[in-house]
């Protein structure tokens, strides 16, 4: 497999660096990939609440974004920066100066193996929605699509530089498309918190530092009729409200 390619390709990034000074020192590279750590962590974040979000139909003007969840995910990247050096050093055990992979090379495959593993998990999430409710999530498709394209062009590039940035880009793109469908796959899915409030039904969607949100729910189609309210957390509404799943038929008498 293309991923794991044994062919010594060379490209001329290399074979230039060898000659010539970095642009940047080593603190300088190590700042600029935590900064884009950070950055592509802000954004994978900001898409799965975005998505869940587009699935209640709720505007988007807000959204807060809670800062423990973009630190959990700066440490999954983290992570997996680390499982990617130790697999390059796992690799090069032999003590041997050359490389297998090109610079370009390795930052596409890193992403491409990243990107894979999140395609996964969402399709593995798909699946069990499927073999649980019935229903399929067409949307998918989209992104079954734009990852097979993508995929397609990263297993034909060889030696250019510039189509392994290329690929990386694109990995990149689907990763944060994938993360704002696994927001829409969570809404569906998790486990709903619903109360009656002036005997309508309405699903407790968000916990933010200064609000509540809720929407309202269709019991026809179990999803959001439109109506959004929000309260402060100090309010006599939600004190005199009762949440429960809202899997569990159970009703009211007053």
């Amino acid at each position: 497999m293309a991923l794991f390619s044994d062919k010594k390709n060379f490209s001329a990034d290399d074979r230039s660096g060898l000659n010539q000074t970095a642009p940047f020192s080593f603190p300088q590279i190590i700042a600029l990939i935590c900064i884009f750590g950070f950055c592509l962590s802000y954004l994978l974040s900001a898409a799965i609440i975005a998505g869940r979000f587009i699935e209640y139909r709720i505007p988007l003007f807000l959204m807060e974004l809670p800062m423990g969840m973009v630190y959990g995910m700066v440490c999954l990247l983290f992570s997996a920066v680390l499982a990617g050096l130790s697999l390059q050093k796992s690799l090069n055990a032999d003590g041997s100066s050359k490389s297998i992979l090109s610079r370009s090379q390795k930052i596409s495959y890193f992403f491409s193996l990243l990107t894979t593993l999140c395609f996964t998990a969402y399709g593995c999430a798909v699946l069990v929605h499927f073999l649980k409710t019935g229903v399929f999530l067409s949307e998918c498709l989209y992104l079954v699509f734009l990852y097979a394209c993508v995929l397609g062009v990263h297993l034909k590039a060889r030696k250019s530089s510039l189509a392994h940035m290329f690929t990386s880009a694109a990995f990149v793109l689907i990763l944060i498309i994938t993360a704002f469908y696994s927001g829409i796959a969570y809404a569906k899915i998790e486990n709903r918190k619903m109360g009656f409030i002036n005997g309508e039904p309405f699903l407790l969607v968000s916990a933010q530092n200064q609000n509540y949100i809720l929407v309202g729910l269709d019991s026809k189609t179990n999803k959001s009729n439109g109506k959004i309210m929000v309260l402060p957390r100090q309010n006599t509404v939600l004190e005199q409200t009762f949440f429960w799943p809202a899997g569990l038929k159970r009703y009211k008498d007053e």
